[in-house]
């Protein structure tokens, strides 16, 4: 099954547009990464496409799954806080050592567009988290050390001009 990730109605998958973005969208379904140009072009040439056809539409493609992505991400952003786990899955590690992680569990890590998570193991446990994640929860324990109405930038605002202060009365 292939999703096409476009706003538009879906592409009739025996046009050569269809073709394409078909190809894109397995190709990145496998890999569990966005597909490369040349990735799809090979891809389209070894079913006797035209590879300026393929990456012309790659093109389309891309700007269209990166929009896409980034409307999930606006979303999972506006919306409330989703949940904090989901039902355990059984995930496969490729040969390679690659895991794909399903989107239901993406959503819930708050995995950004960049695709970039901090891992570590501890005890034998993965452990994976998202940037945007590990900031929020290292704002949440300063905040909670911080007095109210306390300016940490105006404290070092004050430090640093005392210095400059102290320096120029040498």
């Amino acid at each position: 099954m292939s999703v096409f990730f476009h706003a538009l109605a879906p592409l009739d998958p025996t046009s050569k547009t269809g073709q394409v973005w078909q190809l894109a969208d397995e190709i990145t379904h496998k890999k569990g990464r966005m597909a490369e140009r040349g990735e799809v072009i090979d891809a389209y040439v070894a079913q006797g496409g035209n590879p300026n056809t393929a990456s012309t539409q790659f093109s389309h493609w891309k700007k269209a799954y990166l929009d896409s992505l980034q409307q999930s991400e606006a979303s999972v952003k506006s919306a409330p806080a989703g949940p904090r786990s989901t039902a355990p899955a059984q995930l496969v590690i490729g040969a390679d050592g690659r895991v794909v992680i399903p989107a239901e569990m993406r959503a819930a890590m708050q995995i950004g567009t960049d695709g970039k998570v901090t891992a570590r193991v501890t005890d034998g446990e993965l452990h994976v988290i998202a940037p945007q994640v590990a900031i929020r929860r290292v704002q949440e324990m300063v905040r909670n050390t911080i007095p109210a109405g306390v300016s940490l930038a105006d404290e070092l605002i004050a430090e640093r001009r005392a210095e400059v202060h102290m320096e120029d009365a040498k």
